[in-house]
């Protein structure tokens, strides 16, 4: 049953990775035609399987703080495509992401950090991001909730604890 769990979940989260972060963006880019349009030829690219053109169109776009794009590198980077597989670029790009309040890819680096791929295996921060992405009202709250019970059932008190403290030190900075 839990094996199944763990698919369901994989396999929204691969699926669900191009329309989230469609949906996040271009928004998160500033009024600038040129710039939407960039965005854009790189969706374009994307969705006609040319991931060489799609990461020149979204790597200046991730680098000026498009969360939207730097979920899709981050999932390019994760998945081989138009670059060699490189889950430690792909845990940058999500992190990038994470930080900028992107519930997808806080899940995803969450799920990174407790499966110690390409960072070091951290139950603690992996229950921070979740639980960051559990206080957004989405889609993606109840897989973060999920996650959540999931991490806590084999988490000592007191690393639950520094999870906690974690969120709420970052939470009252914001």
């Amino acid at each position: 049953m839990m094996a199944l769990k763990y698919i369901i979940v994989g396999l929204f989260l691969v699926f669900a990775v191009p329309l989230t972060a469609l949906a996040h963006g271009p928004k998160d880019l500033p009024d600038d035609p040129a710039l939407v349009s960039q965005y854009r030829a790189g969706h374009a690219a994307y969705q006609q399987n040319d991931f060489t053109t799609a990461i020149e169109k979204w790597r200046p776009l991730a680098e000026k703080g498009s969360a939207a794009a730097q979920i899709f590198l981050g999932f390019m980077y994760a998945g081989g495509q138009g670059v060699a597989q490189d889950y430690a670029t792909a845990a940058h790009w999500y992190g990038e992401a994470a930080e900028r309040d992107n519930t997808l890819a806080q899940v995803r680096l969450a799920l990174m950090y407790r499966d110690g791929t390409g960072v070091s295996a951290d139950r603690v921060k992996a229950l921070f991001w979740v639980l960051k992405a559990g206080r957004t009202e989405n889609h993606m709250q109840k897989i973060a909730m999920a996650l959540q019970r999931d991490l806590k059932k084999d988490m000592a008190q007191e690393d639950i604890d520094a999870a906690e403290r974690l969120f709420h030190k970052e939470a009252d900075n914001h």
